[in-house]
């Protein structure tokens, strides 16, 4: 009987289990309704940033638009609010672009469990604002 048989395919499923488990448990995202925003936050497992969850908020698609704000809700009460973009590096090592928009903010707290995280883009097109939200999961 030759045991490497068995015991191989059970050692890559462990460790594809691990794996799954491990990133899947440091990141929550969504997308808006109309799909044009996407929203990741993330725990941040680059030791040369800052230590804690950092979120991202991305545009899909190229339209023009101007951000107004990106909020972070836990249960409905915002948590972190961002409504001042400037394109290029931060000082907290933070990318923005403005067109199509991108722009990271970091916020330190894990999401805990139970609890319910939205996020909330104030955009504005032609004269008109817009607020798209969504829930992250």
């Amino acid at each position: 009987m030759n045991i490497k048989k068995y015991v191989w395919p059970g050692v890559l499923f462990i460790l594809w289990l691990s794996i799954f488990g491990y990133f899947s448990s440091v990141s929550m995202s969504g997308v808006s309704d109309n799909r044009m925003w996407k929203v990741t936050y993330k725990q941040n497992v680059d030791a040369s940033e800052p230590a804690g969850w950092v979120g991202k908020l991305e545009q899909r698609g190229t339209r023009k638009v101007d951000v107004q704000s990106v909020v972070l809700m836990e249960n409905g009460k915002a948590v972190m609010r961002k409504d001042k973009f400037f394109e290029g590096r931060a000082e907290d090592k933070s990318w923005t672009a403005l067109h199509p928009f991108s722009s990271e903010f970091y916020l330190g707290d894990a999401p805990k469990k139970g609890r319910v995280y939205q996020a909330a883009v104030t955009w504005k097109e032609n004269e008109t604002s817009y607020t798209d939200t969504f829930r992250l999961d």
